[in-house]
This record gives C-alpha cells, sequence and structure tokens, in this order.
C-alpha cells in the first residue's frame, strides 16, 4: 500500500475518476470537502491531521506536518534517533498510512465511520504485534508498550 501511495496509484476517488470510473464524487469520505488525492486523503485531510498529531504526540517525536505522501515516507529522516528507532518510525509511519487506508475503505465500502480515535486505537493495538514481531524489540510488553503510546484525552 505504501508503495502504491508513493506512485500515486491507489484507487483514490480523483484517481478513479482520471481513469474513467462512473462514481457519484470525487470528495474525500472523511471530509467531504476536498478532492480525494493521495496528497490529500494522508497528509491534509482533517480527519488524518488529528491522526498524525496523536501519532506523534505518543511516538514522542516532533508534530508530523507533511505536504505529501512522500513527506510520510521519508518522516523518520528528519528525527533526531538511533537507526533502531528510525526504523520503527518508519514502520509506524507506513502502519499508519494503512489503518487511514482501512478506515477510509470501511467508510466507503461499508458505511462505517472511524474516528480518528478510533482509528489511532487501531494503531496502537495492531502496531504492538508489529513492533514485537518485525522489529527487534521482541521483548517489549503489552504495558511498555501502552507506557509509552497512552490513548490522549479525547
Amino acid at each position: 500500500m505504501a508503495w502504491r501511495g508513493n506512485l500515486d496509484r491507489l484507487a483514490t476517488r480523483v484517481n478513479l475518476k482520471r481513469r474513467n470510473v462512473d462514481i457519484p464524487s470525487v470528495l474525500c469520505p472523511f471530509c467531504e470537502e476536498y478532492e480525494e488525492t493521495v496528497d490529500h486523503l494522508f497528509t491534509t485531510c482533517s480527519v488524518t491531521i488529528r491522526v498524525w498529531a496523536d501519532v506523534s504526540a505518543r511516538c514522542n517525536i516532533p508534530p508530523i506536518f507533511a505536504f505529501e505522501f512522500k513527506d510520510l515516507m521519508d518522516i523518520h529522516n528528519s528525527i533526531q534517533a538511533g537507526k533502531k528507532a528510525k526504523k520503527i518510525i518508519l514502520g509506524l509511519a507506513i502502519f499508519s498510512c494503512w489503518c487511514i487506508w482501512k478506515g477510509r475503505n470501511e467508510l466507503v465500502f461499508n458505511q462505517i465511520r472511524r474516528s480518528p480515535q478510533d482509528i489511532m486505537l487501531e494503531i496502537k493495538s495492531r502496531g504492538f504485534g508489529w513492533v514485537k514481531n518485525r522489529s527487534s524489540c521482541k521483548n517489549i510488553s503489552w504495558k511498555e508498550w501502552c507506557n509509552s503510546f497512552v490513548p490522549l484525552p479525547v
């Protein structure tokens, strides 16, 4: 998904329209204010801006400001951290994009609206499994993860 996003090949409404797919609207399903492009959906939509603010606060990194999808895939390079931490931040950025895309698809195909908090809870819970099983942090416990990744008040 991240690879396709980087190439602007995700099936956003604008990309579908560009391919002559008959769709009722090109507006973003989350905010319904702007055209749904890859860059809008993942960086400037009011819903995803709140998700990125939450991710940066919970990961104790500077606020994430991205103008293009590619900026999200390079976010780890702008953070002063060790190689291991940068790898985890990149993984969480990719994983967060996947959770945003999944939330978008649930809304488009099943009419289930996920709030930024719902998306964040999925990032937290499924992100733990990813970090524990795909990184060198195999010894991290759920309690340790929750202490460093605690829900912010609504």
